[in-house]
């Protein structure tokens, strides 16, 4: 007796000439509807125009994201766990729903969106800085004019400038190494707290482990390279009290400075950041030689 020929493709099994259906065999491992994790920020002008950050996962093919039903005017796909929406005018919390060729993510208290009167921050450039404060920092958002005052927490900002309804500069007053929530007060009152309102205060003072060579002449002009931590954003090197004739920060970890003409015998290198300078040991020692 001839064997029924069983084919399976496309969903289907072909048996005995007769197709059946296979319940989304292999698909099913495949797909995914689309999930939402995060938002940034969760709050904007009830005119809209917030570009929004939705972090989650099985984003790709993404053919819609809606605010609350009225549909995104721009979708930018990022990866498969990142879209960037603008919001569409709206009112009130709505939440935010993206859609992929597989379905629509389920909506919760993670995707919510607040359509706010207050001013509201999107974005703050750079997100860290020293503890030593006097960092200048950018911050975009909304509802700006006619600010009256910018705090990183509980600290006012040491000066700001409304560069217009959507940036303001603000330099940042000194604190202790942790996060605080910037806030603006406008005429409609403050920005709402949002994950985009964090900044970091981050002690890393430079640390210097090494120094080659390790000496060269009173009159100066030896190539020294400087190895250690947290080079990034160095402002100054100096041996003794004179500073270097130049200096290249190469990486985080190295520099090449140039050294100064200095009197005979052995002097600290150190390093200046914004998170303050570094300490002295026997290991930042350069030798002026006669």
């Amino acid at each position: 007796m001839r064997r029924a020929a069983v084919v399976v493709a496309a969903g289907l099994a072909l048996i005995g000439g007769v197709s059946v259906a296979t319940a989304g065999v292999a698909s099913a491992t495949r797909l995914k509807i689309p999930i939402i994790k995060e938002i940034a920020p969760a709050h904007g002008p009830l005119a809209g125009g917030t570009t929004v950050i939705i972090y989650g996962k099985s984003l790709g093919g993404v053919t819609g994201v809606s605010f609350g039903g009225s549909p995104s005017p721009l979708v930018t796909p990022v990866t498969q766990g990142e879209i960037l929406a603008q919001s569409p005018p709206g009112v009130g919390t709505v939440d935010i729903t993206v859609t992929t060729t597989v379905g629509t993510s389920v909506t919760g208290s993670v995707d919510q969106f607040a359509y706010v009167t207050t001013p509201t921050i999107q974005k703050i450039t750079p997100r860290v800085g020293g503890t030593l404060g006097g960092n200048r920092v950018t911050i975009v958002g909304a509802g700006f004019t006619g600010a009256t005052s910018v705090s990183f927490g509980s600290l006012a900002a040491t000066s700001f400038a409304v560069q217009s309804d959507q940036e303001i500069v603000a330099t940042t007053p000194a604190q202790p190494v942790g996060n605080v929530t910037v806030s603006i007060v406008g005429p409609n009152g403050t920005t709402p707290v949002d994950p985009a309102d964090i900044y970091t205060y981050s002690l890393k003072v430079p640390v210097v482990s090494s120094i080659t060579p390790g000496f060269g002449p009173a009159a100066g002009g030896t190539t020294v390279t400087i190895n250690g931590k947290y080079f990034k954003g160095t402002t100054a090197v100096t041996f003794g009290s004179i500073p270097a004739a130049s200096f290249t920060v190469t990486s985080a970890k190295t520099i090449s400075a140039v050294t100064p003409p200095g009197l005979v015998g052995a002097v600290d290198v150190t390093l200046t950041n914004a998170s303050g300078v570094s300490g002295t040991s026997a290991v930042d020692q350069f030798t002026y030689m006669p």
